[in-house]
């Protein structure tokens, strides 16, 4: 009898190491069911982007290289007029949020300098009333920094009545 107990036992005990083994195989098998999950998402979703993003970048080289660009003389800048310390709440943010700018207007020469200076007023008016106008996903936008500096540009000639300016310059772009 004490015989048919200790095998009783013994057989109780055996089962065990297979529970273990077959929990560890569907761990397993789990895991390896999530990376091929993950896998085929960073395959679908990131990897197109990623190679539309390389594809841009070695368009933007190909341009580059195909541009003369004179590299040891520099361009010649006109003068510049700086408006400091524009600061705004854009549209949107409920005076929660504000803007800093400061820019240069890029001109030919004294006669513009002396046209801005004494529109200046007008001016920075004109400049707030614009960015007020903007919400703060635009203002963030890299994309459209260049249209930005052309409305700018816009805003200068239209209010002095010609084409003065030739660029702007950011010398401050805070977004708070």
């Amino acid at each position: 009898m004490a015989d048919e107990v200790e095998e009783k036992e013994e057989v109780d005990e055996e089962p065990e190491p297979e529970e273990k083994s077959s929990k560890t195989i569907l761990y397993t098998v789990i895991i390896v069911v999530q990376l091929l999950i993950a896998g085929f998402l960073i395959w679908k979703f990131v990897m197109p982007e990623y190679n539309e993003l390389a594809e841009l970048n070695e368009a933007i080289s190909e341009e580059v290289e195909e541009e003369d660009i004179e590299e040891d003389e520099p361009r010649e800048l006109g003068l510049m007029y700086k408006i400091e310390n524009l600061t705004v709440n854009p549209k949107g943010t409920r005076g929660m949020r504000y803007a800093v700018f400061e820019f240069s207007l890029e001109v030919e020469g004294d006669d513009e300098i002396t046209m801005l200076e004494k529109y200046k007023t007008v001016l920075i008016d004109s400049y707030i009333a614009y960015f007020r106008n903007r919400t703060m996903k635009d203002l963030a936008n890299d994309e459209l920094l260049d249209s930005l500096k052309l409305d700018l540009s816009d805003i200068a000639n239209n209010v002095i009545g010609g084409e003065f300016v030739n660029n702007v310059y950011f010398t401050r772009f805070v977004l708070e």
